[in-house]
């Protein structure tokens, strides 16, 4: 025997058909001389005196969870058997139980596949001494029909084979599986049984590589479609998120769903990672769009077209991505916008509630349970994964694997298969009801990589609409504060992608950039054709930051090496600080905001590894890299990787700092002409009146001559 296999031979279990249920009972445990006599259907144990016993060797339902399984407990290897008398020895179900779809689904929470098969293997190999044929003469061979042994044969075979029927997905992804199910093949081939042979058979395995790629093919229509926001329609944004949302969702498998049930932690699962990281991107990525405008009116667009984007979402029953959008338009940073959200017409607003109060978690999300549930399963949809998740994580935590000490809890079982079912089952659509664009894909993709911390997006929301007196009792807190869509715990604490995706996405992105805008193919990117592009990335720089050369141009190698470095935390370990607070004797300027660190003592904080200084407040906020003393002696100036969002505010204040001025010094130059018209009056009001003074003394003269 192989170690690791679930083993009959040293305790043969009986199993006979209850009359009144569709799933067959096992009667008591035989002794070690008994055998399985088949009568009526019914496997009967029959001890060496002739007597069979009864007594009950596994827990039974009495309302059963779904219809016909009515197995509440049972060890493993009773499990097994329970599956071969489910099945007909012509492999039609007995009953047409659910109990072998619940069985082949859920075995992988308690015991790994290839045991499983193994333990097919052994019922196989031992039925010459479990099964007892009854008729006379019988030679047990393959060609003779009756014999009860070789009916036995064929229900484990048929069992094996509705196995590869309807999770063919375990066969094609497990390897050690499909050499266990080929060896049990060559077995079956060895005694001559072609029939069995033929059932066991693995080449019509159809591959499952989409757990890997999307299985969906580009648009045929080769039109050119934008790669600028501005440009793009709502439904053509809606379908390329629904597409990455989609690409992510199909990838995790079984195993995923079940590490992170049992621990609730994302930690070593890197897909499930991916897919919640892809959330948490777009939520930020839509208050980055909307925050990069200037002026409420802008701002309140971009709102507008993320509510259309979201009523797209919702025709596409795409409710994972449109709970991304509606949380990002409903957090604290855009929500507390009074200037902007006046200007969001009363429609909009109305459509958003409508989806707020749809995704809401009150009553354990009930509304959107509804609404799920009343679309056909036929028709295309993806879930908000954090609430089917949930669902698992609070029966595995209500419900214990096992109970009377080594049965599997099978009740528990049937409860998950209910969740999990679903979730593969929606996996598995052929026909996705739109189309894509690599290009526009790998665009998105890499946006939604730029990570933002909510401190650095909310500090920005501020800088838009700074708090005011009047303002101040409906005015949101000083940090930010959850979204109306609740969002589930598991997306928080997600790590940004590794460089090596990072990388990955950004050559793609830089491809696709240049296959559309580098019109003339010289592979250069102009200043025109850069600002066509900039608007998908908010906060990116001017274009003389990444025109790294200052030749007027950008090549694919500087908008690489840029977009790689923008992404703050693929490179926080270089920028990370070890501060301490300092005493400093002459006058110190702070590196980050350049003030002044006053006061007598300990006025500010001073890297031990680089030296630089800043303030207590502004320490945290610090984006030049951290460099060793060695390398930052003498008269070089440490590199600095620019933080976008603290360039892009700063450019914005000059900005308006600028236009101030002008505005002062046209109204200085329109005050100097005014006083310069008023001088010329007053000259010549003045010499006019010299004048006439004069005349009138030479008059008083003349008279007085």
């Amino acid at each position: 025997m192989h170690s690791g296999r679930v083993t009959y031979r040293a305790k043969e279990e009986a199993i006979k058909l209850d009359a009144k249920d569709s799933i067959p009972v096992p009667p008591s445990s035989p002794t070690p001389y008994s055998r399985l006599q088949v009568h009526d259907n019914r496997l009967v144990s029959q001890s060496s005196t002739g007597s069979s016993e009864s007594s009950l060797s596994h827990m039974t339902e009495e309302k059963p969870v779904l219809p016909g399984v009515t197995v509440r407990a049972a060890t493993k290897e009773n499990l097994v058997q329970l599956v071969i008398q489910s099945i007909e020895p012509d492999g039609r179900l007995v009953g047409g139980s659910d109990f072998p779809s619940v069985l082949f689904l859920m075995h992988q929470w308690f015991m790994p596949s290839e045991q499983l098969a193994n333990a097919f293997i052994d019922l196989y190999q031992s039925s010459d001494e479990m099964i007892l044929c009854t008729k006379a003469d019988c030679q047990h061979i393959p060609a003779n029909e009756d014999c009860e042994i070789h009916k036995y044969k064929c229900r484990i075979c048929h069992a094996v084979r509705f196995w590869i029927d309807n999770y063919p997905i375990h066969f094609d992804l497990d390897v050690r599986l499909k050499t266990v199910i080929n060896n049990f093949r060559s077995i079956a081939h060895s005694e001559g049984n072609e029939a069995c042979k033929q059932l066991l058979d693995l080449s019509k395995v159809p591959t499952f590589d989409w757990m890997r790629r999307i299985s969906v093919r580009p648009s045929k229509h080769n039109r050119k479609v934008s790669l600028v926001f501005n440009h793009l329609e709502p439904m053509e944004l809606a379908e390329h998120l629904s597409y990455l949302e989609y690409k992510a969702f199909r990838r995790i498998n079984f195993t995923d769903f079940k590490n992170y049930a049992m621990s609730g932690s994302i930690k070593d699962n890197p897909k499930l990672e991916r897919s919640i990281a892809l959330f948490n991107g777009l939520s930020q990525w839509i208050q980055c769009m909307v925050l990069s405008k200037t002026t409420p009116q802008q701002r309140a667009d971009v709102i507008v077209k993320f509510v259309n984007v979201a009523k797209k979402l919702r025709l596409l029953n795409n409710f994972n991505t449109l709970m991304s959008v509606v949380g990002g338009l409903t957090h604290s940073a855009l929500a507390r916008l009074s200037k902007t959200n006046q200007e969001i017409p009363s429609d909009t607003q109305k459509t958003l509630m409508e989806f707020t109060d749809l995704l809401s978690s009150n009553n354990n999300f009930s509304n959107y349970r509804k609404v799920f549930n009343q679309i056909k399963p036929t028709e295309f949809k993806i879930p908000i994964l954090a609430v089917h998740l949930r669902d698992l994580i609070l029966l595995h935590t209500a419900l214990p694997d096992q109970v009377e000490g080594n049965l599997v809890n099978f009740r528990k079982m049937v409860q998950l298969s209910q969740t999990l079912k679903e979730l593969t089952k929606l996996q598995m659509h052929d026909a996705i009801p739109f189309s894509f664009n690599q290009d526009l894909v790998n665009t998105l993709r890499l946006s939604l990589d730029l990570h933002y911390t909510e401190d650095e997006i909310y500090e920005l929301s501020l800088a838009r609409e700074p708090r005011n007196s009047l303002s101040s009792v409906s005015e949101a807190p000083s940090t930010p504060t959850k979204p109306a869509v609740v969002f589930a715990e598991w997306l928080a604490g997600v790590s940004p992608p590794d460089p090596t995706t990072i990388n990955k996405h950004v050559h793609d992105m830089v491809e696709a950039v240049f296959k559309n805008y580098d019109h003339d193919k010289d592979g250069f990117i102009s200043h025109d054709e850069f600002k066509a592009i900039a608007g998908n990335f908010p906060f990116i720089d001017s274009f003389c930051v990444l025109d790294a050369d200052q030749d007027g141009m950008i090549s694919k190698a500087e908008m690489k090496t840029y977009f790689f470095k923008a992404n703050c935390h693929v490179l926080q370990n270089s920028f990370k600080h070890e501060f301490h607070e300092t005493t400093y004797l002459k006058p110190t300027f702070c590196t980050h905001c350049t003030g002044l660190l006053w006061g007598l003592i300990k006025q500010g904080w001073k890297c031990k590894d680089c030296g630089i200084n800043a303030h207590k407040h502004c320490k945290d906020l610090v984006v030049m890299e951290c460099r060793n003393k060695q390398q930052s002696a003498g008269n070089k100036r440490p590199d600095v990787v620019p933080n976008v969002l603290t360039e892009k505010l700063t450019r914005d204040k000059l900005m308006a700092e600028n236009a101030k001025l002008k505005e002062q010094l046209e109204a200085s130059n329109e005050q100097n002409t005014l006083l310069r018209s008023h001088l010329g009056l007053i000259r010549k009001n003045t010499i006019a009146f010299i004048l006439e003074q004069m005349d009138a003394l030479h008059i008083q003269r003349d008279t007085e001559v």
